[in-house]
């Protein structure tokens, strides 16, 4: 429809057209503005151009020409693109299309194209273009470009089936992009880009290359840092898509080598294999596997060497992993533990049994040294066994024995029936999860506490550490000691049952269990810790025992005199730390007393009690009593001194202080 009007500025003209379409757009509700100067004003309601639709697109025209040749603007603007100045044209017979936007800057965007009915193909050419401009070509839900510029050419070209041929050659300079969340970000990226995309009936097939040579990205949970390549071909069907090879080369780890197969409409990894050579482990665990761990003492830990990998995923999980590792190594960064000098060839079947030899030069454990060894690992499928295993620890070692570690398919707690199956037949197996569980059992062959201790950077202790050890089993939860966890300490036993540790690998792991302390020698445990000196035995039990975080939140305690016949000595200075534990004055009263001159006393029994609940100590001594004064000596012999405790009550974390203090100044003593 052609309409003349007049007005105050003279005759104008407007031209309507309801659509426009083309293989490579099409366009609606388009209204042209024609005043009699010579410009124009184009309006487009709609313009959908391949998948990418804008509404209301407008264009000014300072100088527009309209014949049955071609239709021409010059001068003009782009409402998209305010800040640019805007020429093209179009020859109606030829169907040539020829479009520049320029910029301050230099930028430029220059577009050729011929648009037939049966061919048509597009070249659009970037210099300093901003990358900004291209946020409104993507979906909002995906990252956008902020800044940066691109330099390179585009073109794509089709026929009336729709694109045939996608070719992208393009430098990033500066390039930043985000998303709403936070959670994809990118600033300063450097590289080229080059892409050729052609498709063959139904199929798409692809190959391109990317050379990352500066900048840093957050792709949570990865922060990541350019010196990277990747060069890929592949295939897309629509459903499939398929990496037939692909090379990355990640700064300071190697290059890997990937096929793929992923179902898109199901968002599945059908198979897949995946070979590296010579990985460095520090940058690949540091950069690309602990941002995935939970907090604990894997997320804490490091790894060292290099390793060769070669793994096949296929139905639903893997069927093949070939790990060569060369003088590898994992350590706590905390020095909880260490293990350094691995080599090994493990050649794993998901179908077939296999034998591995895992040799280690040494190692640490809470500061003490470990010594060489070698493990034989017997595979089947996700069951792992060792029959025998040492690990040397200082002039001890630690025999495990009957060690096994499986994989099952649980829900809620309980073994999910069939789903193993389902899970590699591809079908869904609901709220079930793979759950990795282990057992063993073993001794300890007696290691010098002495050496132990130093070590560790403990208090000296005196002795030797000995023990059997039960079975040890985790469910996926929690790891558990059936039956009874003997040591040798002190001259004495040590005895932990019902012992269980919650998220053992977590930040706050939470340990339950009861103790019981038979015959400990007084003279050891007192010269290990600075006491003061005592001469006896002590029998000790710790009943309902729960620790968080390795700190105590609950247990029922009780110390006291061993029964037999010994010496049973105390010296002044243990007198004086026993009795700040209740209050201030001891070391006064006894050096005024004439009990002062004596270095040692005799006694006839210790007991001391502590119920730990909300971090208060409800304390108690030899006999049992609710209120009053508590005896936690009792003279015996001569000369004899006894001590009585009268705070029922102490903060648990007021008693810790006090015990680290062993001040002198606490509460008198009363002196028989």
């Amino acid at each position: 429809m052609l309409l003349v009007s007049t007005a105050a500025r003279g005759a104008e003209f407007m031209l309507g057209i309801n659509d426009i379409v083309s293989q490579a757009f099409a366009a609606s509700g388009i209204r042209m503005v024609l005043p009699m100067d010579g410009s124009a004003d184009l309006q487009i309601a709609s313009l959908k151009v391949q998948q990418r639709e804008f509404h209301n697109v407008r264009v000014r025209c300072g100088e527009f020409t309209l014949s049955s040749v071609q239709i021409a603007c010059r001068k003009g603007h782009l409402d998209l693109m305010p800040d640019a100045a805007l020429d093209f044209s179009y020859a109606f017979d030829s169907k040539q299309l020829q479009l520049t936007l320029a910029a301050a800057g230099g930028e430029s965007w220059q577009v050729a194209g011929k648009l037939g009915e049966r061919a048509w193909q597009v070249t659009v050419r970037l210099r300093n273009a901003q990358g900004l401009r291209l946020a409104s070509l993507f979906p909002a839900d995906v990252p956008l470009p902020t800044k940066g510029t691109l330099n390179g050419t585009l073109r794509v070209s089709g026929n009336e089936s729709g694109a045939e041929i996608v070719n992208v050659d393009m430098q990033l300079a500066e390039v930043a992009f985000s998303d709403a969340s936070g959670l994809h970000a990118a600033e300063k990226l450097h590289g080229p880009v080059k892409l050729t995309v052609k498709r063959s009936g139904a199929v798409w097939n692809w190959q391109g290359n990317v050379a990352w040579q500066s900048g840093e990205m957050f792709w949570q949970p990865l922060y990541l840092r350019g010196g990277s390549g990747l060069s890929a071909f592949g295939s897309y069907d629509g459903k499939l898509f398929k990496v037939e090879q692909a090379v990355v080369d990640l700064p300071d780890v190697g290059r890997v080598q990937l096929t793929a197969s992923w179902n898109v409409q199901k968002s599945t990894l059908l198979e897949g294999t995946l070979q590296g050579r010579g990985l460095a482990l520090t940058s690949l665990f540091e950069v690309y596997a602990k941002p995935f761990l939970d907090k604990g003492s894997l997320a804490e830990s490091a790894l060292y060497g290099h390793a060769d990998v070669d793994a096949q995923y296929r139905n639903g999980g893997l069927q093949s992993l070939r790990l060569n590792l060369h003088e590898a190594g994992i350590s706590d960064t905390a020095r909880r533990f260490a293990l350094l000098g691995v080599n090994s060839d493990i050649d794993w079947q998901a179908d077939a049994p296999r034998t591995a030899i895992i040799a280690f030069a040494g190692g640490a454990l809470l500061g003490a040294p470990l010594g060489a060894g070698q493990w034989t690992v017997n595979m089947k499928g996700l069951e792992f066994d060792v029959p025998q295993a040492s690990l040397p620890i200082l002039d001890g070692k630690l025999d495990l024995r009957d060690f096994h570690l499986h994989r099952e398919m649980f829900q809620a707690g309980k073994p999910c029936s069939g789903c193993s199956q389902a899970v590699q037949a591809g079908k869904p197996c609901s709220d079930c999860k793979q759950e990795w569980h282990w057992y063993f059992a073993g001794s300890l062959v007696p290691i010098s506490m002495e050496q132990f201790s130093t070590a560790a950077g403990w208090p000296k202790m005196l002795g030797t550490l000995a023990g059997h050890i039960p079975r040890v089993s985790y469910d996926g939860r929690e790891i558990s000691v059936d039956g009874a966890l003997l040591f040798n300490v002190f001259d004495g036993t040590v005895v932990a049952t019902r012992l269980k540790l919650a998220d053992a690998f977590g930040r706050a792991p939470k340990l339950s269990g009861n103790l019981a302390m038979r015959n400990l020698d007084l003279d050891l445990l007192t010269r290990t810790f600075a006491f003061g000196s005592m001469q006896g035995r002590l029998d000790g039990d710790v009943n309902n025992l729960e620790l968080q975080d390795w700190l105590p939140v609950r247990f029922e305690a009780r110390v006291y005199s061993s029964a037999g016949s010994y010496p049973r000595k105390i010296s002044q200075r243990a007198v004086q730390n026993i009795s700040s534990l209740g209050g201030a004055g001891a070391a006064a009263a006894i050096q005024r007393s004439y009990l002062g001159f004596f270095e040692n006393f005799g006694y006839d029994r210790i007991g001391w009690s502590c119920v730990l609940r909300n971090d208060l100590c409800q304390m108690g001594g030899i006999e049992a009593a609710d209120n009053g004064p508590y005896s936690i000596i009792r003279g015996g012999g001569i000369p004899a001194i006894s001590v009585m405790g009268y705070n029922r009550a102490v903060s648990w974390g007021e008693l810790i202080t006090r015990l680290k203090r062993v001040t002198q100044d606490n509460v008198t003593p009363i002196v028989d």
